[in-house]
Parts: structure tokens; sequence; C-alpha cells
């Protein structure tokens, strides 16, 4: 017959068992993420992920992150508190890689030239957006515009409210900043500045 210790430690050890087999689907998925970002050769826009800082502390975060998270479910192992110290700094590094990325992204688009250009079509949307608390109304702008760059004649969809933290276009959380920002940035007549990828001239964004 089970003692009494027995029964109140089983509970205890199906979640060391569930801790351990989450732990394992990560690093799996994680190895699986690692090959993909090495074998995919292709640019990415509007971001700079190719830095080896970025990827480093990235790539670091992880595993450390893991490895904290092991030793803190694992309190045999008697590292509880180095378990602590490895998950807070897997956290840091990950927050780390996001802003030296959007810092580094920032400063590379700073160097593109700014280019004269035509709004011809505009639509704000209203969305639904992930905000503190729930899902929120948020408006998103969808522009068309046209540029000469280089010669040739661009039919462009430019980022408008590009935030490189956040990787996308930042919403507006109201009608009338949606509206009082884009009329600060292209003219009655449609003229406005893109900033243009002199690499891939279809990639712009609207100062």
């Amino acid at each position: 017959m089970p003692s009494q210790a027995d029964s109140m430690s089983t509970p205890f050890y199906i979640a060391q068992y569930f801790v351990l087999a989450l732990v394992g689907i990560m690093t799996v998925a994680f190895v699986v993420l690692v090959i993909i970002r090495l074998c995919d050769k292709k640019p990415k826009p509007m971001m700079s992920e190719r830095s080896f800082a970025v990827l480093g502390l990235s790539f670091l975060g992880i595993p450390v992150f893991l490895a904290g998270l092991l030793l803190v479910f694992l309190p045999q192992l008697g590292h509880i508190n180095l378990g602590v110290a490895l998950v807070c700094g897997g956290i840091l590094a990950a927050f780390a890689s996001a802003f030296l990325n959007a810092m580094l992204a920032k400063s590379k688009r700073a160097a593109w030239p700014v280019i004269p250009a035509r709004c011809t079509k505009r639509r704000l949307e209203k969305k639904r957006f992930a905000a503190e608390g729930g899902n929120a109304d948020g408006w998103s702008w969808l522009l068309a515009c046209e540029l000469d760059y280089g010669g040739k004649q661009y039919l462009v969809t430019p980022k408008v409210h590009w935030s490189d933290l956040g990787q996308a276009d930042a919403p507006f959380w109201s009608e009338e900043k949606a509206q009082q920002y884009i009329s600060q940035r292209i003219s009655p007549t449609g003229e406005c500045k893109l900033r243009v990828n002199p690499a891939d001239p279809r990639e712009v964004e609207l100062l």
C-alpha cells in the first residue's frame, strides 16, 4: 500500500515529466529554427537579422533559458539559484537581441536615399490588434505610390508607420491620429517622400 508521502509526491513527478517533455519539444523546435535560419539566404525586408551579434544573442538566449528551466524544475540537482539566473539571463538575451536588431535596422535604413514620389491611392483600414488587456481596435494605412528611381518607374506600397521592434507597421489607436499622421506626410495633391532601399527599390518607407 503506497504511503501518504508517495501519493503526495506523484503530482510533483508528473509536473516534472511534463516540464521535461516541454523542454524537449522546445529544444527540437529551436534546432529546427536554427537550421531554417542558416539555410534561408533570402534577405529580410526592413530588418538586419544577418548581424552576427543579433544572431548570437538570439541563439544563445534560448538554450540558456531552457537549461535554466530544467534546473529550476529539477530541484534534486541542487542548482535552483543557478537555474533562476539562467532563465533571467536567457530572457534578457532575447530582449537584447530584439532591441539590437531594431537599432541596426533603423541605422541601415537611415542611409537609404530619399526620393520624391506621388501617392495615387490610400485606404485606412480598421482592424483588431493585440494590446495590453486584450484586443483593441486599431487603424492602419494601405498606400500605393509611384516613384522614379534609377530611370525606372515603380509602383510601390510603402511602409507607413514602421516599427523596427515589432517588425511591422504599428497601428494607430484612433482614426484621428491616423488621419493627422498621413496629412503631415502626403500633400493634398499626393506628393510625398519615400526612403528607398537601393538594393530593392520596391521596398520603401514613407517619411
